[in-house]
């Protein structure tokens, strides 16, 4: 495969649909220029000179991409006065004066200037900015929002004299964005943006629809400030374990029962500001009001995607309220005629950052010097050298280039969207229907009537109901399902990967010259036979998720006064069919006769024919609260009592049960002084009765400057300066991570060799567990306090929002440092550590037009510092030693100080107890200098300040053409890459030697002394030099700092005149790609995953959508 291949296709594939594109572009734009003056049609000056007097007819209507009537679209003339409103049928009627402007306004959409210079009589297609001023209001108003561009259809073009330009009046726009009221989505409903006091990031359906891959979760990163996203699979890795807790009936502890069910994300690590995921702190997801962990959702059907980060915003999450939350919200339901999408859209993976094998030929070479280094006797002769690189004997001596051999070149992705959304005053529906074909990197064998290859695929239907029963009952059903089938090669996905890394280019040929497979002692399985002929295995995921909610208006009793019940039921199950197979190999012996004889390894494995369920779960949620909402005066209150519960069971599990009882408040003065405050008494029954519940709270205050009386009349270019901050109590139940109701001591039925009691004559009998009870186990506790900072400014073109928290959590579950288990159990986890999280966070957004020219630029900054405050570690000799007072997770290790260079320093220079050093060998720090490297020599490596993540995205459209962007990226990020197959080389296989790979050619020689960055080769690695004292190395440790263009878009919408003629609402074709490109300040990996992991792909992808 070769590297820029995908690049170049790209960059041809671009360049020619930009030419197509211009050329489109040029033709729409001299189909609106004026038609051709007729004889008797006054020149340019005698219209000035008439234009006061002359009055036109303008009449027409506007629609939107779905050549759907847009109502209440205002029309202005240049000094801002409304000449009229479209009706509920969009149509509109003014006279006007020759060469007036006239302005067409409605929020979410892009503006349009129609300048009169003939009667004009036709219909004006408005469509929507790639970011509205109310990013969540327009997402959850409309199921496919659009991109910037403003096209006219005429009914007659014949006598169409239209100029198109987009307007950046402030004064219009300021009076049109006045009279919206947006909101921003909270864990379960929607919060006026004006009162909203806490920390949060949104993503809409623009942004995320242009992300050209399988799930939702690739478009996150660099979107939304606090949300580190690390890719660390390039591919869905899906489970294929038994469970393990069956016999949990006969007396066993259940293992792997986390009380959380399954997630299917194993190909993102997801954390808010600094935490760690491992830890379980990853946020709570929530898919429309649905508690669970589902992240294998096509991007085109997500409405937006928010996070919330501060106490006040997730206080209602009671004993998870620490962890943060992120907020799914699907497409909705809109009312009116039906309007129809449907996108097709195919792309092009490569795999990102593969390693280069050594040729065969360098390979023996190299292995030769690390044997001889050992003190044994060279492998290769330099007849095999000659051999490997003429290519004279294949069989005898091969040179298989494995990544040529079972990689495809570019496998596919394909994805198929439709939705359907419409309805009337009384209902309203959405369907959305996905689907998704995967195609993975190994190649597959049509020699059999089952697939062996890589493929996932995905079904999903979203159906959303909304039925308005009366003027005061509103009740809401949603049903999701999805289907996702998996196949991979019998051996599985993982072993390949293993095999395709550490088998050598001289290892064996693939077959042998009677079609058998090639193979040795040392290679018993071929990996051309495991991608081909080890039959398969099928993996089979079903979920379904049912929401009803009903709101119920009381404000016939009392005005204002509301209450709600919602309740889901979530299903889901995961099995796997075994129809694995294995073949023998054998190897070509030629003795010195010419005689030929093939001696067999392996042995034949018939086809399994086994089913298995791996994971089965159950997930119930109920809520009901009700609440007051009144304002009198400039007076607003707002009261709500809630109580919710949540329980999941998990395989064989006991169910768990999370129960919250809470109250909020808030009150403002004239939109202008904000105060809020809640409380929760939260319970979880994984802890000891009587020890389950505990007390929440988080309060917040704000203050909105722009509304002062002083900043309207002198600085009415602030739309809104809201200071603001919120304090709270917060929870992480998190006591399942560490063992099973870890407050209850365990006695586990085991075989034993003698009976107890007349009872059990047999070899039965129980012990105590491994771990001792822990009867004081509670949850874990932050205390976190954020101040923030919200502007819009110069009449909503520039927005930002600006957040410093300070975040210390307690009763950290931890295992203690300095215990040892003298009466033969380990000590259990106890509420011991405390950590500090703090950081600023920033977004700025500037968006606007110039003439037909609108852009956008959104720039998003992270700095994440995290310090253990109390981790109760053994006491240690040297400060150099100690975690505490590091970032939380620091790498400890051994200082790589070079490398030895003469006989002499091998003899002198301070050395692990038992081992002698030689001349190449790697020289470690002896920090403490008492002439031995140990454990006191350890220390913190790498970087120990706070991360930096950002993110930029921008765009611009023009006359229907448009680009957009994402940047992405990371500082003062270390990386430690130890994989001692790529790093060391020559790693044992069954008895001989693993593969190699390029990099170790930067060895330790005596003609490399002074350049070497890796030391003196040796054949079957060096416990020394790559893994010393089971410690890391700063060796291995480099700068993880690294830059992705992320995403990158390309898209045209035919021009009205033509889609109008077909009755399509609208037509755009798109390109687009993700990981395009990537800077890293270490190349020689990818800076997120670590091999043998599922390679990041790259993307290239071409697409069309259709609205009706």
């Amino acid at each position: 495969m070769h590297k820029p291949y995908l690049i170049n296709r790209f960059c041809l594939c671009f360049t020619a649909v930009a030419a197509t594109l211009f050329y489109l572009c040029c033709c729409g734009q001299l189909s609106a220029q004026p038609t051709a003056r007729p004889a008797n049609q006054p020149t340019s000056a005698a219209m000035a000179a008439t234009s006061t007097e002359l009055q036109l007819s303008i009449s027409g209507t506007v629609v939107d991409a779905y050549s759907k009537p847009l109502s209440n679209v205002k029309l202005f003339d240049k000094r801002g006065k409304l000449l009229t409103k479209t009706n509920i049928e969009g149509a509109f009627a003014l006279d006007a004066t020759l060469g007036e402007n006239i302005y067409f306004r409605l929020l979410g959409y892009n503006q349009y200037k129609l300048k009169v210079t003939k009667a004009f009589t036709g219909t004006i297609r408005l469509q929507q900015s790639f970011l509205p001023p109310a990013k969540l209001a327009l997402a959850a108003n409309d199921t496919n929002a659009t991109h910037n561009m403003v096209q006219v259809t005429p009914e007659d073009t014949s006598s169409l004299v239209v100029l198109q330009e987009a307007v950046t009046d402030a004064t219009i726009q300021a009076k049109e964005q006045a009279e919206a009221e947006t909101g921003i989505q909270g864990l379960y409903g929607i919060i006026p943006a004006y009162r909203f006091l806490g920390s949060v990031a949104t993503t809409t359906q623009n942004e995320l629809s242009y992300t050209p891959a399988p799930q939702f979760t690739y478009a996150l990163p660099g979107r939304l400030a606090g949300l580190n996203v690390n890719q660390t699979e390039g591919f869905y890795m899906p489970s294929l374990t038994q469970p393990t807790s069956v016999d949990f009936f006969v007396g066993n502890i259940p293992t792997n029962e986390s009380g959380a069910g399954p997630s299917d994300n194993n190909q993102f690590d997801i954390a808010l500001r600094g935490h760690n995921s491992s830890l379980g702190q990853s946020p709570v997801v929530i898919i429309d009001g649905i508690q669970r962990e589902i992240y294998s959702l096509d991007p085109s059907e997500i409405a937006s995607v928010t996070v919330l980060k501060d106490a006040l915003s997730t206080i209602l999450l009671g004993q998870n309220s620490s962890r943060g939350a992120l907020i799914v919200q699907t497409l909705a339901p809109k009312s009116g005629p039906p309007r129809l999408s449907f996108t097709a859209q195919t792309g092009w993976q490569q795999s990102l950052k593969m390693p280069k094998p050594l040729s065969a030929a360098t390979y023996a070479y190299l292995l030769n010097e690390a044997l001889l280094n050992d003190g044994k006797n060279p492998a290769y002769t330099e007849a095999d050298f000659t051999a490997f690189k003429d290519g004279s004997d294949p069989y005898g001596h091969p040179d298989v280039n494995w990544y040529d051999a079972i990689l495809k070149d570019n496998p596919m992705i394909t994805r198929y969207n439709l939705n359907v959304t419409g309805g009337g005053k009384k209902a309203s529906y959405l369907v959305d229907l996905g689907y998704l074909n995967q195609d993975g990197m190994f190649k597959g064998s049509d020699a059999h009537t089952y697939s062996t290859a890589l493929i996932q695929k995905r079904y999903t239907i979203n159906s959303k109901i909304h039925f308005a029963v009366n003027k005061d009952f509103d009740l809401g059903l949603n049903l999701i399902g999805r289907i996702m089938d998996n196949n991979q090669p019998g051996i599985g996905t993982l072993t390949v990967l293993n095999n395709l890394l550490s088998t050598p280019n001289n290892a064996y040929p693939i077959y042998n010259p009677d079609g058998s497979f090639g193979g040795t002692t040392n290679y018993s399985n071929n990996l051309m036979a495991q991608v081909m002929e080890s039959g398969y295995l099928a993996q089979q995921e079903r979920d379904i998720l049912v929401n009803l909610d009903m709101r119920y208006k009381l404000d016939r009793w009392l005005p204002g006064w509301w209450v709600r019940l919602n309740g889901n039921v979530s299903v889901q199950s995961a099995s796997f069919t075994d129809r694995s197979k294995q073949d023998p190999v054998f190897q070509l012996i030629v003795d010195a006769k010419g005689d030929t004889t093939y001696n067999r390894f392996g042995s034949t494995v018939n086809q399994h024919n086994d089913f298995y369920t791996t994971s089965w779960a159950r997930y119930w949620y109920a809520s009901a609260s009700t609440g007051l909402d009144t304002t009198f005066g400039q007076n607003q209150v707002g009261l709500k009592l809630f109580y919710d519960q949540k329980q999941t069971l998990f395989n064989y599990d006991l169910p768990t049960v999370l129960t919250n009882y809470a109250f909020q408040g808030n009150y403002n003065y004239a939109k202008k002084y904000f105060v809020e405050g809640a409380l929760n008494y939260s319970g979880y029954n994984r802890y000891q009765k009587g020890h389950r519940y505990g007390l929440f709270y988080a309060g917040g205050l704000g203050w909105d400057i722009a509304q002062e009386h002083f900043i309207k009349e002198n600085a009415g270019w602030i739309n809104q300066l809201k200071l603001r901050g919120t304090y709270g109590k917060t929870g992480n139940a998190n006591v399942d991570q560490y063992g099973y109701y870890i407050w209850n001591q365990h006695f586990e039925n085991v075989n034993l060799t003698y009976p107890i009691g007349s009872q059990y004559p047999g070899p039965q009998g129980v012990e105590q567990g491994s771990t001792l009870a822990n009867v004081n186990a509670t949850w874990e506790k932050a205390y976190k306090l954020d101040l923030g900072l919200d502007i819009d400014l110069f009449n909503h073109h520039l927005q930002g929002s600006f957040d410093y928290y300070h975040e210390k959590y307690t009763d950290i579950m931890q295992l203690r440092g300095k215990s040892i288990a003298l009466i033969g159990l380990d000590y259990p986890a106890e509420n011991i550590g405390q950590a500090l999280y703090k950081g600023w966070e920033g977004t700025l957004t500037y968006q606007n037009s110039a003439g037909n020219f609108s852009y956008y630029l959104s720039g998003n900054v992270a700095l994440q510092y995290t310090k253990v405050l109390f981790m109760d570690e053994q006491q240690q000799a040297f400060s150099w030693n100690r975690h505490t007072g590091l970032p939380v997770g620091q790498r400890f290790g051994l200082i790589a100080d070079g490398f030895i260079q003469t006989e002499q320093q091998a003899a002198t220079y301070p050395t692990i107890t038992g081992y002698t050093l030689r001349v190449g060998d790697v020289k470690y720090k002896d920090l403490n200098s008492d002439g031995v490297i140990d454990q006191f020599d350890a220390t913190a490596l790498g970087k120990t300040g706070p991360m930096f993540y950002y993110g930029l995205s921008g765009g611009f459209s023009i006359k229907g053409l448009e680009l957009n962007f994402l940047i992405q990226g990371v500082q003062n990020r270390d990386i430690y890459v130890d994989n001692l197959i790529m790093d060391a080389g020559f790693q044992g296989q069954n008895g001989g030697y693993g593969q190699a790979y390029q990099r170790i050619q930067n060895r330790w020689t005596p003609e490399t002394a002074q350049s070497a960055i890796y030391p003196a080769l040796n054949a079957g690695g060096n416990g020394y030099n790559y893994n010393p004292l089971f410690l890391s190395s700063s060796l291995f440790l480099h700068n993880g700092d690294y830059l992705r263009l992320k995403n990158i878009g390309l898209a045209y919408t035919l021009p009205a005149q033509w889609t109008h003629r077909l009755k399509v609402g609208s037509v755009k074709v798109f390109v687009n790609a993700l990981n395009l490109w990537t800077w890293a300040a270490y190349d020689q990996v990818d800076p997120e995953i670590s091999l043998p992991a599922y390679p990041i792909q790259k993307v290239i992808n071409t697409g069309i959508n259709i609205k009706l």
